[in-house]
């Protein structure tokens, strides 16, 4: 299982995930180069995917072998186009492919069931929406902890392996659900390196996420924008064992 996996690492780069949200395939095989052994995985998006399309996977591999490959198209469509989509990722070899959960029970199904070995990822509530955002839709959006609750119960019972939640609702689907599903968590700020002008509105520290018990951390502008990226991450690296060894302290002494 690959959360477990992650959880018994003492790599802390194993609970990394770096946004490649850049537009060409030279600034992102730049970066994997740079940052090779410090990223647990690489997160492929619409943007770089649709510029530069499958073959940059195997470039990817190539530029940093120990690092996943995440690729996050959040797909939200019928059922057998789904299918037919995590079933190409399958023959990609991705290690995390994420759909919308929005997207229904029978969506979430036809993904696991083609996926094979990729864990597919359900997207609960994007962290760029926030209740001002939500309250323009229908009652039953406008309490997001309620919401991705309701839309991460489905994914789970789709066959979805984790799930993608914001750093406010990780503790409780943590605690509804247990040990067994990936949680992956957007719009971490490591502590010195908040964002100018965030289009992310539901966000947390990594101390915050790792507490409430997430596996893996999203972070992308602070290490990508960084004028030393490595340096960048090296920093957040020593943040995230920090926060594991005084959550691993708090357990031995019962606190």
């Amino acid at each position: 299982m690959l959360a477990q996996t992650i959880r018994e690492s003492a790599d802390p780069a194993k609970r990394l995930a770096l946004p490649l949200d850049v537009p060409d395939r030279a600034r992102a095989l730049a970066l994997a180069k740079a940052l090779a052994g410090k990223v647990g995985f690489f997160k492929v998006g619409l943007e770089l995917f649709v510029s530069e399309g499958p073959s940059l996977l195997s470039d990817l591999r190539q530029a940093s072998p120990e690092a996943g490959i995440f690729l996050d198209l959040k797909l939200h469509d019928i059922p057998a186009t789904v299918g037919r989509a995590a079933e190409s990722a399958k023959a990609l070899k991705v290690d995390l492919l994420t759909v919308h959960a929005q997207g229904g029970l029978e969506m979430m199904k036809a993904a696991a069931a083609k996926a094979g070995q990729t864990t597919v990822l359900g997207v609960t509530l994007l962290t760029s929406l926030d209740p001002s955002s939500l309250d323009e839709l229908t009652e039953e959006y406008r309490k997001p902890g309620l919401y991705a609750a309701r839309l991460a119960q489905r994914a789970l019972i789709a066959g979805c392996g984790g799930l993608v939640c914001s750093c406010l609702e990780t503790a409780d689907l943590r605690a509804r659900f247990g040990p067994a599903p990936l949680l992956v968590t957007p719009g971490i700020r490591p502590d010195w390196g908040q964002v100018a002008n965030d289009d992310q509105k539901r966000v947390g520290t990594v101390g915050s996420a790792l507490a409430a018990g997430s596996d893996l951390l999203v972070i992308g502008r602070p290490i990508r924008d960084a004028p030393d990226p490595a340096e960048a991450c090296d920093r957040i690296l020593e943040e995230i064992d920090a926060a594991l060894k005084a959550l691993s302290n708090e357990l031995v002494s019962g606190d």
